[in-house]
């Protein structure tokens, strides 16, 4: 049986077209057999990792891996003028039948090297070892993706509490997710509507109508905070809005502001085959424009009773609270014969706990503590395009999309 020797080669120099193809065909002609190879451009520079099994000529077990490399090998590397490093294979322990895989998201205005280093210390403490770095965004190190490798006795919980600690240090968000095809096979997006979807709180800007803003106000800042009850405090608002003209409401919806980002991303994933979603604890006026506006497949929120043009003050039909939330979420998964890991939640207030927890993942936008606190993932960047980039979705990849 013919003796081969495992080796290592790196490869480094200026980029240009053909190089792959050049060290292909000489190893090719050397008889080498390829086991792994990894390449990475930071232009102009090249840097390529091949693991190789080279024949060893006979009698000559004993070489240096050095002389085992094709001298062909050597000369073309030094007419394209590549840096050759040669060293035997070893395998890594860390390597070796990785049980779990994660891609680890950061997103920042700037990710520093300070901040990239206390997070990958986090992650070697907890014995997770990154794969590979990838830039998602272009011309900039707004957004950058980990693909990391743990085995199976890592405690996921330990390792996201540990990761939120670094993200308020270091004013990084970052986002773990195990690395599977429903990561990147996402099917539906369902999403809050105030504060997430748009800029507002709705109640309150038709409480501001009548001159009670501030009282309103309080209890939504301290229902969505999950200091009172959503249902009770809802129905409390709802009595204060009594006798309020209801064409009034048209002034509410005509400035109502969404989020910056908002548009972007329901196109993006509509062009992409997903079903779209908002579910409110608001009102069916406003999520009916706001369905329409943005081709939404589903809308759900509670209905206002109007009598003689009037609000009365009460809603029509049960209320919409964190467990209708989630049984909007199940139902249309049903319909749509979707599995719920592959469904995308996104929230920011108490109410949405339930939802977020349902869904394969849910993210927590700009969220109240005990949400960012609960949910699988916290974000909080202005822009809501940016959930993009945790379905692995890079920026040059929106050019024909958006």
């Amino acid at each position: 049986m013919e003796d081969r020797a495992q080796l290592l080669l790196t490869v480094t120099g200026l980029d240009r077209p053909g190089i792959t193809s050049e060290i292909c065909r000489v190893l090719s002609n050397a008889q080498a057999e390829l086991l792994d190879i990894q390449q990475v451009t930071i232009s102009p520079l090249l840097v390529m990792a091949l693991h190789v099994s080279l024949p060893v000529p006979p009698g000559e077990k004993g070489l240096e891996p050095s002389a085992l490399v094709p001298g062909e090998l050597l000369r073309l590397a030094l007419r394209l003028d590549l840096q050759l490093r040669v060293q035997p294979f070893v395998p890594s322990p860390v390597l070796q039948s990785p049980d779990l895989f994660f891609a680890v998201t950061c997103l920042a205005s700037t990710i520093q090297p300070a901040a990239l280093g206390a997070i990958s210390n986090t992650l070697a403490r907890h014995g997770a070892n990154i794969d590979r770095i990838t830039r998602l965004t272009e011309n900039s190190l707004k957004c950058i993706e980990l693909t990391v490798r743990a085995t199976g006795d890592l405690d996921r919980a330990e390792l996201k509490r540990a990761l939120f600690a670094v993200s308020n240090e270091v004013g990084v968000d970052i986002a773990v997710q195990p690395e599977s095809l429903y990561r990147r096979s996402k099917r539906l997006i369902l999403m809050d509507v105030d504060s997430t979807l748009i800029q507002h709180e709705v109640i309150d800007e038709i409480a501001r109508l009548l001159g009670i803003e501030k009282e309103v106000a309080t209890i939504t800042a301290q229902a969505m905070a999950g200091q009172l009850d959503f249902s009770a405090a809802l129905t409390h608002r709802v009595a204060l809005l009594a006798g309020l003209e209801a064409s009034r409401l048209a002034e509410v919806a005509d400035r109502l502001e969404l989020t910056p980002g908002a548009e972007t991303l329901l196109g993006v994933l509509k062009k992409l085959g997903y079903k779209t979603a908002i579910v409110s604890g608001g009102f069916t006026f406003f999520t009916d424009r706001l369905k329409e506006r943005l081709n939404l497949d589903y809308a759900y929120a509670n209905t206002l009773e109007i009598v003689d043009g009037r609000l009365t003050g009460r809603l029509v039909g049960p209320i919409i609270d964190a467990r209708g939330k989630r049984e909007c979420l199940l139902e249309i998964a049903k319909k749509e014969n979707i599995e719920l890991a592959q469904t995308l939640a996104v929230g920011d207030g108490a109410n949405d706990l339930l939802m977020l927890e349902a869904a394969g993942l849910g993210v927590a936008f700009n969220a109240k503590p005990v949400v960012r606190e609960a949910a699988d993932l916290s974000i909080s960047q202005p822009n809501l395009d940016v959930l993009l980039y945790l379905i692995g979705i890079r920026e040059r990849e929106l050019a024909g999309l958006v």
